[in-house]
Order: C-alpha cells, then structure tokens, then sequence
C-alpha cells in the first residue's frame, strides 16, 4: 500500500519505492510535516517536536503540550500563533481571519480533484490520492489537502480544496497548492528568470534569514519568473546532490516564497498570487487550488528534469509535427497568394512538411497597428481566401497552419464595435492598450463561445492543420461590469479557467489540430498550457547561439518535444548576430525543427545543407524529440553541451555549443555520464566502450569560428571487438 497509517502515532508514510513524504497527525489535532526524500520503509517516530510555553510563543493547553508557534505545520495560517508566511487566508462574515484548521479525518482514492484544470494524470498512469480532511467547527468549513503520489516517479502532486458546508459566504484571500516546512536552511534557491526575447535564465544564490519570494501580477506565468523554484544543497550538480523541485501547473499570477525562521527552518510555499486573488466562497460551493508538482532528487538537477520531463509526457506523448516554414520573419505582413503559393512549392523541394501563414492574413492588418478581433481574410491579398492555397499545399504533400492571436482586439474591429463590454476595463476609466490591443473577458461565457465558434470555423472551413496561438501583452485593468463588486478579485482566476476551457473544447472540436502555444515567445511556457498544446514557440529570439541558452533554461522542466525551434537568416533581426548556417541546423533539430527565413535567397550550397539536415533530422526524429536530456555542463558554464539518450541507452546524441573562439586552443574531455558502461559504442567511427565515454568522455576539439556548435551520433557497436 502507497498508504501507511498508523493510527497509534498518528504517522503517515505516504510512499513508492523512491521517495517518502511522511506526515504525523499530532494529538489527533493537526497534520505537522516530518520528512520529504528518499522511501523510508519503517519510519519510527521521533520524539523531537519542542513542548512546553517558550518566549513569545501562543501557550499550551493541557491536552495539547505543543505550541502552534513551533510546529512545521502542513498547511497553517496566521491569527492564532503560527507568525510565518501563511499558505491560506480566509475570512469569516464578521471579516476575522479563520484559525488553523484541524485534522477530522482522511480517506484514499485513486482519483485526482483537479475539477476544471489541466489533467495531470495520464491515462496509463498509476497514482494514489491521499485526502487529509480538515474542518472549522464554527464556519462549517472543510478544507482537503490532497497528496497524489505516482507509482514509478519520485513526485507528489499536491494541492486544496474548500467545501463550504456552512449558511455564510467566505472570502478567500490566499489559498496556496502547496506548504513544505523543512528541518534545516543549507540550501540554495534554484529558479528561472527572464524577459522577451531573453527567456528562462537559471538563477541560484544562498537562501537567507527571511523571506525570499517571486510572483506574476501579469495575468500570465511569465517570462519574468518561470512558477517554478528548486532548493538544493550547496555541493548539488547537475549529475550529484539533493534537490527539492515545486511547479505550479497554472498559466496566471502566482507567487512562490522561501522563508528562513529565527531557527534556521525554512519554508517553501507556491501557489495562487494574493495581491490580484479574492474569492467569494458561497455556501454549498467548492473552491480548487491548481495543482503544484513537488519532486525530490538526490542525483542533482538532471534527475529532477527527468522527473519533471517524465511528468509531462506521461499525460501526452506529442506527435512529432511536421517540419515547418514561417512567413513572419521573411514577409512579416507582407503576406500575399502569390508569395505563398511560391513559398509552397520552394518548401516541398526542400522537403519540408508545412506551411505556416504567420501575422498579416486578416482584413486591416498591415502593421501592429492594424486590426485584431475579426479573424476575416483579407480579399485584396488572398481574393480566393485561404482554402485553395490550403489544397495546393496538401497536394504537394504539405500541411498548412495559421497565426492567430484570439484572446485580443483593438479598438478598430467590428467584434469591439459591437461588443465594447467584451473587454477588460474598470468602470468609468479610461481603456489602457498596450501593443494597441485591448484584452477579451474570457471570464466570460459569451466571449468563449464567441471565440470557439470563430476559431472552429476558420480551421475547418480552411482544412488547416495547425494553429499558433500567440499573446501579445499582459492584462491592465482586470474588471467588468458583469460581476458585482465583493466578485471582481475573482476575475484574474476566471479568466485562466475560461481560457483553459476555450482550448480543451477547441481540442474536443479539432482532435487532429496542432497547436503551438506562443506568448511573444516563451512568455507562457508553463505546465498549465503544456496541457493543451503541442508545442511551444521558445522565444522570439531566434538567433541559434542565444537560443541555444533559452532551451537550456527550459531543459529544467520542459522536455526537447515541445520546443518549436526554427533557422532564421543572418544577421539575425534581433541581435544582428551571424552564426554559422551548420549551427542553426543543428539546434533546430533539436526539438520541433522549423525555418524562419526567405528560401528564394538560398544558394545551392544552402538548400543542399538544410535538405541533408532535413533528411537527418527525419531520420533521428523519434531521439530528437524523445530521447532522454540531459544536461553536461554546468548552471554557469559559459559553453553548453547536451546529451540525448534512447531508452535503452544504445544509441545518443551529443550536442555541443561553443560560443567565442579562442586563441589559446585546447582539447577538452567532455564526459557523457548516462550511457550505459557495459556497451561498446560506435563514436565517428572509432570505438569506445560506455565507461570510458562516460568517465573520461568524448574529445572537443577547438572551434574554428565563433557560435559553432557540434552534433555527434552515437550508436551500439554491434561487433565484438578484437
């Protein structure tokens, strides 16, 4: 049994065969924290928990000789004697914070509450869900903390649910997924920083007295901060060493936060952001956290990627999608029937597998200051619209996608002229654009079932295959006129739901659809969006040196299979930076290959560089998008080296990313760590066997030019040597 409790001590072991979380029911009162890591099959309970009064603590009582001050609670607030950051908030009718809820019982199923979010569990996947049941006598309030544990990964999925069961509403003023109270503060905080077209930066430092905290009060996830934080032991590697990993699978504001005590205790918390949360908790009605993913690791950050990748693929293997080409950064507006029709037959000779029509298809729409809402195609650049160029593209065996960005609209479009009360505003305030564009209210019904029928019938009337679904800016001004005033805290809540809900019926609608998730970039890269998509549109950034560093930041949680990268032309247009064309091919192979420029510029030796890279590409697709990724160098190492492995280990492929040359030239011994130290390999023709690959590595010759990179196919040697 995953399960273990025993009901004398009040131990509960929840467990598989790699990790334990242990959790003590205390005086058959409150659920306190005891351990976190590596399965302990016969926890003994260690009298170590401080009793007695002591110094500006709240009194015992004589049932109960603990002080609520001093107890790693499971999940506890403030008002009645716990003074840290508070994983819950709510306030009854007379405005008073309710107290720290107590343990009434607890019950095991192999479901998972996640109501109306994102699915987590796949459907092979085997879990148990363990409920603690906690409950206030005088509000009638009952809140559930939920422990999902799988079979065959070292992670937990936690998160809460409140019933109000009494006659009054609550409010709910924080309401976090997850509490964590560790024993000790030796640790180093782990997270992913960034900006547009500078996305998923990994950052560490020492954790200090205090609180540490980061959050979005975005709208989105990101890409200032990924949702998402790590503790780690100062000596932790990529390949040795503790971690303690948490995501929030959400795509709105959040806010996770590392407290050290006057003890050295620390505690991690995460979940929904606070400042832009408020919930009305009627009576008779339930109220669900999003889910955070809690991983341990004791073999450094590798392994707590591969739990986080395994997690991911686990509720949906992707198919691989076709090699694409995107018009944006060849024609940006610029669009045409003509130019596409002759993008079409320069792709398929070049045999790539679909045509992607980026911004600029849409009536009105020949700059950012163009119209967005109405998602009509413009007769004057496509007279026959967009159906016959669909079915020339899928005679010559091409796909054919579409850009689309359909949570905005500006001012100048017959869907605003309409409906005006369809957009985030504050009553009696004058409307804030940003990028010209106003926000749709997808709290609102009407507007999704306004946006499903226009985006069901442009894809099926049109035969595409694929969509990109962009966003463009944050939300401002999150109110309507819908909601009354005590509701309005609810809408930045709403608006996630109403969001994930227009793409899981868009996915019921379109089953076959790809669709690539893109916030001007990686702005909304998160678990919650990872759900409902294929793929996702990294960062605007396509220079392959640069984005070699943004996929390494994202390696951390995301696996290779839903990074869309494309070659671009040089210089690139946002950096000016010219790298080699080998470069650029090679990182785009890794992961969703895409292109991103004019294939009427190419020369000979271009087209016959990416044809043979295609033809490779195609080849290894199944290890490029599914191997196993590790990373080989470490967090602040200026060059990059990657190694995707098959499940079996006999066959990998290295990837290495260089950066400046250098005068002084040296070899350099790269170890690759993961294969397998019985095997013999076959590396360029030579042989090597596992174990001496593994521990003294592949030599890295000097480059010969600044940002080149190297690919190396590694396979078993299927010849016994001499």
């Amino acid at each position: 049994m995953p399960v273990e409790f025993n009901r004398d001590t009040g131990i509960i072991n929840l467990h598989n065969e790699k990790i334990s979380y242990i959790i003590q029911i205390l005086g058959n009162r409150y659920p306190v924290h005891r351990y976190f890591g590596k399965y302990i099959p016969n926890y003994s309970n260690l009298d170590d928990l401080p009793k007695g009064n002591h110094a500006f603590a709240v009194d015992t009582t004589e049932d109960f000789p603990f002080s609520i001050t001093s107890l790693p609670l499971e999940y506890s607030t403030i008002g009645d004697g716990d003074y840290h950051q508070p994983a819950y908030l709510i306030k009854d009718e007379q405005n008073h914070w309710l107290p720290t809820l107590k343990y009434c019982g607890l019950s095991i199923t192999d479901k998972l509450p996640h109501g109306n979010l994102p699915q987590s569990i796949g459907d092979s996947s085997e879990v148990t869900t363990l409920v603690l049941h906690l409950a206030d006598d005088v509000t009638k309030l009952q809140m559930d903390l939920n422990y999902t544990i799988f079979e065959n990964l070292s992670l937990i999925i936690r998160s809460t649910t409140l019933h109000n069961l009494g006659k009054s509403a609550l409010t709910i003023d924080a309401l976090d997924s997850l509490q964590l109270n560790l024993s000790d503060d030796n640790f180093i905080s782990f997270t992913l920083n960034g900006t547009h077209a500078h996305e998923a930066n990994p950052m560490t430092s020492q954790i200090d007295s205090g609180i540490q905290l980061q959050h979005s009060f975005r709208g989105t996830s990101g890409p200032q901060h990924q949702p998402f934080i790590a503790l780690s032991r100062p000596e932790t590697s990529q390949f040795n060493g503790e971690v303690i990993g948490t995501a929030l699978i959400w795509s709105g504001n959040f806010e996770d936060s590392i407290e050290v005590d006057q003890y050295q205790k620390t505690r991690l918390k995460i979940g929904l952001e606070p400042t832009t949360f408020s919930w009305q908790l009627k009576p008779q009605t339930d109220f669900q956290t999003p889910e955070a993913i809690l991983t341990w690791s004791n073999h450094g950050y590798n392994e707590m990627s591969q739990i986080f990748h395994q997690f991911s693929t686990q509720t949906k293997l992707s198919k691989p999608s076709p090699i694409a080409i995107n018009t944006w950064e060849s024609m940006f507006f610029n669009v045409s029937d003509s130019k596409l029709s002759k993008l079409i037959n320069k792709a398929a000779s070049l045999d790539i597998e679909m045509v992607v029509l980026d911004d600029g298809w849409f009536t009105n729409r020949n700059s950012e200051q163009g119209q967005l809402g109405d998602w009509q195609v413009d007769s004057n650049k496509f007279p026959n619209g967009l159906l016959p160029l669909v079915e020339r593209a899928h005679q010559r065996k091409l796909k054919f996608g579409l850009w689309i960005e359909p949570e905005m609209v500006t001012t100048n479009s017959n869907l605003f002229q309409e409906h005006p009360d369809w957009v985030l505003k504050y009553a009696n305030r004058p409307l804030v654009t940003a990028r010209h564009q106003l926000v749709l209210d997808l709290s609102r019904e009407v507007v999704r079932e306004h946006l499903l029928k226009t985006i069901t019938n442009l894809v099926k009337s049109n035969q595409l295959d694929y969509l990109k679904w962009d966003m463009n800016r944050h939300l401002t001004q999150v109110g309507n006129t819908q909601l009354p005033a005590t509701e309005q805290g609810e809408i930045y809540h709403h608006y996630v739901l109403g969001l994930y809900d227009l793409l899981n019926k868009l996915r019921q609608s379109c089953p076959n659809l790809i669709i690539e998730n893109c916030f001007a970039g990686g702005g909304r890269l998160d678990f919650g969006m990872a759900s409902y998509t294929n793929q996702t549109w990294l960062s605007d950034l396509t220079d392959s040196y640069d984005r070699t560093k943004i996929a390494n930041g994202f390696s951390y949680l995301f696996p290779q299979a839903i990074f869309s990268n494309h070659v671009s032309a040089v210089p690139n247009g946002q950096n000016h930076r010219s790298t080699p064309l080998e470069s650029r091919l090679q990182l785009a192979s890794i992961g969703q290959m895409g292109f991103e420029l004019d294939l009427e510029k190419l020369s000979v030796e271009q087209k016959d560089s990416i044809k043979k890279q295609i033809e490779t590409y195609k080849n290894w697709r199944k290890l490029f998008l599914y191997g196993s990724f590790y990373r080989l160098t470490e967090i602040n190492d200026l060059n990059i080296a990657w190694l995707i492995t098959s499940s079996d280990k006999k066959t990998a492929i290295f990837f290495y990313s260089y950066g400046l040359t250098s005068s002084v030239r040296k070899i350099q011994n790269m170890p690759l760590h993961y294969l397998k130290d019985n095997i013999n390999y076959s590396v360029n023709n030579r042989i090597y066997s596992g174990l001496q690959l593994n521990q003294i590595g592949l030599a890295i010759s000097p480059s010969k030019q600044d940002f080149e990179t190297s690919l190396i196919f590694i396979t078993e040697n299927s010849h016994p040597s001499n």
